[in-house]
């Protein structure tokens, strides 16, 4: 059970359709050397063309806005605090076309890797090149938009980093990186006085990474719990 949703006109459809037969909207575009976009439920106007414009300023692509939703079923625990984030993130991964640079899922909705956890502001595997980061902890300091946008852009540069390879650098390294984490001690205020940026080490190792890898299904912890 899974399916992309049409923008206009909500039909559930098979994941490889790329327009909606009802409708003509398109529902996936190409996006071949590009970093491809992926919503799981409505985000607020204005976030995700700034996450966009970050990434594309970043890693040096381009950024592609999937215009088709995920289907919100497969991910659903109603027991959970969250959406299952391994299921989230596997909905993504089903989605990353060959030659597409890396996926990312985005949702409003919160995350969790299991039902012990109370949140998560991302989630990604090393070396797997997809991707997912939830709003919904961002969010409840009511913060504004930029704001809000400025921390969703810097989880989403720190999940890809982990797509391509990257693990984390400990807070009390020392290291002005956005892979600075640890899921103990993330927290919005990390966030916030962290950067958007990498460091010269991990520059050096994205030169080293292709676009697209076979993914070695290698987890890494995930990015924030409570």
């Amino acid at each position: 059970m899974d399916a992309n949703i049409c923008e206009n006109c909500s039909l559930y459809l098979p994941i490889w359709k790329k327009v909606c037969p009802n409708c003509h909207q398109s529902i996936m575009l190409d996006s071949a050397s590009r970093i491809s976009i992926w919503r799981l439920g409505d985000i607020r106007d204005g976030v995700v063309g700034h996450i966009a414009r970050n990434l594309r300023a970043t890693f040096g692509m381009n950024v592609v806005i999937q215009p088709g939703y995920l289907d919100p079923r497969p991910s659903s625990r109603p027991r959970w605090r969250g959406l299952s984030a391994n299921v989230f993130l596997r909905q993504v991964y089903r989605r990353h076309l060959r030659g597409t640079a890396v996926s990312i899922g985005m949702t409003e909705s919160n995350i969790v890797p299991d039902q012990n956890h109370n949140f998560l502001f991302g989630y990604a595997y090393l070396s797997l090149p997809s991707a997912v980061i939830s709003l919904h902890q961002m969010s409840v300091d009511h913060p504004s938009l930029e704001r809000l946008a400025a921390r969703a852009s810097a989880i989403a540069v720190h999940e890809i980093g982990h797509t391509f390879g990257l693990d984390h650098h400990a807070y009390d390294s020392g290291v002005d990186c956005v892979m600075v984490g640890d899921e103990e001690v993330d927290s919005l205020e990390a966030i916030d006085a962290g950067t958007i940026r990498f460091c010269r080490s991990c520059r050096l190792e994205l030169q080293k990474s292709p676009l697209a890898r076979k993914p070695r299904h290698r987890p890494h912890k995930p990015t924030s719990g409570g």
